[in-house]
């Protein structure tokens, strides 16, 4: 995998003095995903190359899984980066918001392009007791996500209670230790009532963004091994 200098370049935090250059469109639909109206309307369908490879892998990657899926993405960022309207960060190519894959109260997979809060039971608030949060599903998304060879992931902010849904699924379900550590260290919510209705995915910097892109946080112990595993892709 190698990364041209025309390619595009996330610069500054995720919070401050951001821009975005030359940064790619995510197409409107793809193999197992669709971008949302509001993303839409909002022109935030730009991101560094590397969230939109991963976007599409672990979208395709869910749905040969599950088939009929399809991964509801919402805002990533503006075409130049800088900040956005109801958004702290996505201000320069590195956060995407997806929403929860979900099924109704008979087992069927929907396609809602609502941000449905969940509760800790993992059921729908708001419509109540309409939707319940797939879990099988949203974890193989998360699997794909930190096992991905597009791009390292840094957080994937989620309620806590949806966490453990998570976590005690790939448990069950026989994950290994070291997948199951990543998880707990990247499923994060980062204030209360957060996340309930979507998950928030940031990448760390690609290497050839740096030193004009900056990682705020932590740096997980795997991540520079990923990181050199990816280049050699």
């Amino acid at each position: 995998h190698t990364r041209c200098g025309w390619l595009s370049r996330g610069l500054g935090d995720v919070y401050k003095r951001q821009t975005l250059t030359r940064g790619e469109v995510l197409p409107k639909r793809g193999a197992g995903y669709e971008l949302i109206r509001q993303a839409r309307s909002r022109k935030a369908r730009f991101a560094v190359s590397e969230l939109v490879a991963i976007i599409k892998e672990t979208a395709f990657r869910v749905e040969r899984n599950h088939r009929g899926s399809v991964l509801m993405v919402g805002d990533l960022s503006r075409r130049l980066g800088g900040p956005m309207d109801h958004h702290g960060s996505h201000q320069n190519g590195r956060d995407v918001d997806l929403l929860f894959y979900l099924r109704d109260m008979k087992g069927r997979i929907t396609h809602s392009e609502a941000f449905i809060p969940i509760d800790a039971n993992g059921y729908s608030t708001d419509p109540p007791m309409t939707y319940r949060f797939d879990t099988e599903r949203n974890w193989t998304l998360v699997k794909a996500l930190l096992t991905s060879k597009r791009a390292v992931v840094q957080w994937i902010f989620v309620s806590h209670n949806l966490k453990q849904l998570l976590l005690g699924f790939a448990q069950e379900t026989g994950e290994s230790k070291e997948m199951i550590h990543k998880a707990k260290q990247v499923l994060h919510q980062p204030g209360p009532k957060t996340h309930v209705d979507h998950f928030h995915v940031r990448i760390y910097c690609p290497p050839g963004d740096k030193p004009g892109c900056r990682d705020v946080g932590p740096r997980w112990s795997w991540m520079q091994r990923q990181q050199k595993a990816i280049s050699k892709h």
